[in-house]
């Protein structure tokens, strides 16, 4: 009776290990990706001057070579609320095909690999604009 116990015991410690050994693997695989596609970014100096080729939603868009641009500062209504629709419009009446100056924050990506960036155009702050119209609130990033 003993050794069945035992030989019990020991297969659950090894179905354990493996299910462990796995999870860790995939969450390193995961880090590696991440990592990896983001450090494939091209660097993008503080206050870089950039040409806006498309308008994703409220505080967020695309610039001259592809890469994603999250509007620090504000917060502005996802698709399905709101406010979305409206919001969008206004940062495209504002940025698109436009020329905009980029103030790097604190950090200069996020999580999804978009540049985290204060965006201005004739040293207005186009965050603060939709945030006096009514479109966005103020977040602290």
């Amino acid at each position: 009776m003993m050794k069945s116990q035992s030989k019990k015991l020991l297969i659950g410690i090894l179905i354990g290990a493996v299910v462990t050994t796995g999870i860790f693997y995939a969450v390193i695989q995961f880090g590696k990706e991440n990592t990896k596609t983001c450090s494939n970014l091209p660097e993008l100096q503080d206050k870089a001057t950039k040409r806006v080729t498309k308008v994703i939603d409220g505080d967020t868009f695309i610039i001259e070579g592809g890469h994603s641009v999250r509007l620090l500062g504000i917060d502005a209504d996802e698709n399905g609320y709101p406010c979305y629709e409206e919001a969008k419009r206004a940062l495209e009446e504002m940025v698109l095909n436009e020329k905009v100056s980029l103030k790097k924050g604190v950090t200069n990506y996020d999580q999804y690999c978009r540049y985290l960036r204060y965006p201005f155009i004739d040293d207005k702050n186009v965050s603060l604009q939709l945030v006096k119209k009514g479109l966005a609130i103020a977040r602290l990033n």
